[in-house]
């Protein structure tokens, strides 16, 4: 039997979609390498972002992909939508304020399938978010690449 190699996840971006006192839409890009020969099978991938500032380390917005199909020795950018309606919008946002900028972090688990195995691979990245994401969302412009 073959043996199976942990597929390479990884966070390619975060885009600042649209912006609000009430909400904050992210659009979230992870990608997932397959370096097997056989397909496998993303049963999900749920994350949380998260943003710092000093000591606190508050949830904005969470996610999950569903289930995906990875072919063998493929690679496949996930687009995953997230929306935030919440009280720490308060704290991101005033970070951001003084400062310029805030960092966030994704941090998630994806959960393979492949012949008759399971596993988990975790991943974290942190990113900033600029001034300049959040004019480009506030003016509706797409960003996207």
């Amino acid at each position: 039997m073959p043996v199976l190699h942990d597929p390479v996840v990884t966070l390619e971006d975060a885009k600042v979609r649209t912006i609000s006192l009430s909400s904050l839409e992210l659009e979230v890009m992870i990608r997932v390498e397959n370096p097997n020969l056989i397909g496998i099978t993303l049963r999900q991938l749920p994350f949380t972002v998260r943003y710092s500032s000093g000591t606190v380390n508050q949830e904005i917005a969470a996610g999950n992909t569903g289930r995906v199909k990875i072919p063998a020795q493929g690679s496949t950018v996930l687009r995953i939508p997230t929306t935030s309606q919440n009280a720490a919008l308060v704290g991101a946002l005033a970070t951001f304020v003084t400062r310029g900028s805030v960092q966030v972090t994704i941090q998630g688990t994806a959960t393979i399938d492949a012949l008759l195995f399971g596993w988990s691979i975790p991943f974290t990245k942190t990113l900033p978010v600029t001034m300049a994401q959040v004019a480009d969302a506030v003016a509706g412009k797409d960003n996207k690449e």
